[in-house]
């Protein structure tokens, strides 16, 4: 009988990152706008270092805008450049009908805990929300 090995990195969620809300100079006006007028957690943000790699990664759910400029929430992640002084770029991810299951999608992909004061917005409360034209992917 053949045993076969595979080589490769391990997925990001088996890599013991330990995610944190964090939120930056450029996010916290977004959380902040997100949460007047959508409500109370309407945009998370994470960040954690992965030991493995040296590596800092951020994880972002919030409202956006799809190509075909339909309002979704997005589900993301990125990695962070090691100098503060690079531009960060956007990340990549997915999008979802409802803010609960783009929270179990970070949840399940990259092991970011499901926060327990999750709301579970749907497209319904992205109707009337202003989401600026930058938050497409």
């Amino acid at each position: 009988m053949e045993i076969k090995k595979y080589a490769g990195r391990k997925r990001i969620r088996d890599r013991g990152i330990n995610w944190e809300q964090k939120y930056r100079e450029r996010s916290l006006p977004l959380k902040k706008k997100f949460e007047k007028e959508l409500g109370r957690n309407g945009y998370w943000r994470w960040e954690g270092h992965d030991y493995t790699t040296n590596s800092n990664y951020f994880v972002v759910v919030a409202p956006s805008l799809t190509k075909e400029r339909k309002k979704r929430f997005f589900a993301g992640i990125k990695k962070l450049p090691h100098d503060d002084k690079h531009k960060v770029y956007a990340p990549y991810g997915e999008y979802f009908n409802t803010m609960k299951s783009a929270l179990s999608h970070v949840t399940e992909k990259w092991g970011v805990p499901f926060p327990r004061d999750a709301i579970d917005y749907s497209l319904a409360d992205l109707a009337p929300i202003d989401i600026p034209r930058h938050m497409k992917a």
